[in-house]
This record gives structure tokens, C-alpha cells and sequence, in this order.
């Protein structure tokens, strides 16, 4: 068994050395959150759809046009809308990637583990663990040394960057990602659907 470090970021973590966990079975906390979440914007105590809102507040910029009572409390600032729109696409551009990526890997790779499902690792190497440390979100980081028993498929993350681009381009990139194109880097993420075993927890790293 290959052995690898995983970063988790759930503050009820209660895993321990010798601990063996099976991945695969059911959607991970990262697709969850997309099937799950959405884009809201909180006005008067009601959550709404973050394009309205935004689409609202920019007919009251642009063209002075009357603003529906609901918008009452809502903080007119260019900026403020600005980042608003900008988280808003920036959720709807993920969904779009992970839809499409996930349709390739059915369609072509589906012997690789799925974006949905599966759990993210990183190479056994310490400044592979710096690099990803820094781009896991959460206050809560807790670091394990890993061996796994199962599928695993390593990507240069390079290929994750699709932006607002034509979905010609956005499955080129899907292609490579699944490929395996370019792999190798310390900064490559690994998948891995498969059961788990905890060899150890580090804390002076």
C-alpha cells in the first residue's frame, strides 16, 4: 500500500491512528455543499437568490429603476454588489466544471474515482503538504499520514482552472485532468475511492 497525507478540515474529525474508513459510497463534503447550498443573499431576515438581488441593485445603479420592497435593507455599494456578483459566478462556474468533468469521467474514465465521491490526498512529501495546507479552507486543519487500499487517480491541478470559457474548451481540460496530463508535480491532487487506513496523526508540520 502506496502511502500519501490527507488534510482534513472537519471540526468533528474524531479519527485516530489505526482507523480504517471506506470512500466511495456516498457524496463528499465538497459536492454536498453544491447540491446543497446554493448562492443566497440574507434581506430582512429571508434568504434570495443572489442573481435577483444583484440583478435588482443593478437596474437601481444603471437605470434608476424603483427597487422591489423586499430590497429595503439591502446596502446599496457598487463594490459591495460587485463581490456579491463575483462570489455568485465564481459558484456557478464550479458547478458547471464539476458537472461537465464528471459527465467526461462517466463517458470515458469510468474506471477513475469520482469528483463526488471520493476523498482528496497529496503526495507523501512535505512541501507538497505546505502547498496544500495554504489552499484548504477552515480554521481546522488536522493532518494524517495515510495508506490506502483502492483507486486512486493523480491530476495536475492545472487542469481545475476553467473560468467563463467555451464548454468545448472546458472539456479539453476535463480530458487532460482525467488523463492524467502533465501529472507529477508536488502540487498535484490525488482522488481516491477505496478504504483508508490511518497510520498516523502529524502535529509538527
Amino acid at each position: 500500500m502506496n502511502t500519501y497525507y490527507h488534510i482534513n478540515n472537519n471540526p468533528d474529525c474524531i479519527w485516530k491512528a489505526g482507523d480504517e474508513i471506506y470512500f466511495g459510497n456516498e457524496y463528499n463534503k465538497f459536492w454536498r455543499f453544491f447540491l446543497e447550498k446554493g448562492a443566497y443573499i440574507n434581506l430582512n431576515g429571508e434568504k434570495r437568490p443572489a442573481d435577483q438581488v444583484i440583478k435588482y441593485a443593478l437596474n437601481a445603479y444603471a437605470y434608476n429603476e424603483p427597487v422591489p420592497p423586499q430590497m429595503k435593507d439591502y446596502r446599496f455599494n457598487p463594490v459591495f454588489t460587485l463581490k456579491e456578483a463575483t462570489d455568485c459566478l465564481g459558484q456557478s462556474r464550479s458547478i458547471i466544471r464539476e458537472l461537465l468533468f464528471e459527465s467526461i469521467r462517466k463517458d470515458f474514465y469510468s474506471h477513475l474515482p469520482s469528483r463526488h465521491n471520493c476523498i482528496w490526498l497529496s503526495p507523501d512529501d512535505n512541501k507538497s503538504l505546505q502547498f496544500w495546507k495554504k489552499l484548504v479552507h477552515g480554521t481546522t486543519k488536522r493532518i494524517f499520514r495515510v495508506a490506502t487500499e483502492g483507486t486512486i487517480h493523480r491530476s495536475a491541478n492545472k487542469w481545475l482552472i476553467t473560468g467563463t470559457i467555451p464548454l468545448n474548451e472546458i472539456n479539453s481540460l476535463a480530458h487532460n485532468y482525467w488523463k492524467g496530463s502533465d501529472a507529477g508535480s508536488l502540487e498535484d491532487e490525488i482522488l481516491f475511492v477505496g478504504k483508508l487506513k490511518i497510520i498516523e496523526e502529524l502535529t509538527d508540520v
